[in-house]
């Protein structure tokens, strides 16, 4: 076996044995049916399982004895206690570049939805790198829309998170200069995350 492939299988080892862990620690410390850190805890343990086992099989055909499901359970929690004052919706996406021409592609037709009245060398020149694509596409369309169009953009969605939280007055100062610094389980009010299972 190459060295690097056997790299690799070792880390993916060590991050199954961390997910373990961590899971076997958020079980111990569960607070009820529904505890989130539990169901957190299970789908990173699931990811890290389904990675080692696809990297076995690909460096010696040898199999693990673990079946994932097609999509794994979905995070949700609710306080129904909770009656803030102030909320702060944090949203987070997280996507695979899998096709960086394609998303530049969609970049510079987001750049003529905003400015129909340059001319295409305009989009073509302003748009030459993944990162500028995704700024012109959240410019035009916003995170729904991104999210939207994103695979026809190129993008994979790997999965997102949503949380709603109670916020404090010395909160509300940094919604610009640390905007997810504020983000702390004990003031959940409603939280809902959704892993994409991958063949990665």
């Amino acid at each position: 076996m190459p060295p690097h492939d056997a790299e690799r299988l070792q880390a993916a080892l060590d991050d199954l044995t961390d997910a373990l862990e961590a899971h076997l620690n958020a079980c111990l410390a569960r607070t009820g049916e529904s505890d989130p850190v539990v169901q957190a805890a299970y789908n990173k343990l699931r990811i890290a399982a389904d990675r080692y086992d696809d990297l076995l099989y690909d460096a010696t055909e040898e199999v693990t004895p673990w079946e994932f499901p097609e999509e794994p359970p979905s995070v949700e929690y609710e306080d129904l206690d909770s009656e803030p004052g102030v909320v702060g919706v944090l949203v987070r996406r997280d996507y695979e570049i899998d096709d960086s021409e394609r998303l530049i592609v969609a970049g510079r037709e987001a750049y003529g939805e905003l400015y129909p009245q340059d001319p295409r060398e305009s989009a073509v020149a302003d748009v030459s790198h993944p990162g500028r694509a995704l700024y012109q596409m959240l410019h035009a369309f916003g995170v729904d829309g991104l999210d939207e169009r994103a695979e026809e953009a190129g993008l994979l969605p790997r999965g997102g998170t949503v949380w709603v939280q109670a916020l404090g007055e010395a909160d509300e100062q940094t919604l610009t200069s640390d905007p997810f610094g504020v983000a702390d389980e004990e003031l959940l009010v409603y939280r809902v995350d959704e892993i994409i299972h991958t063949d990665d």
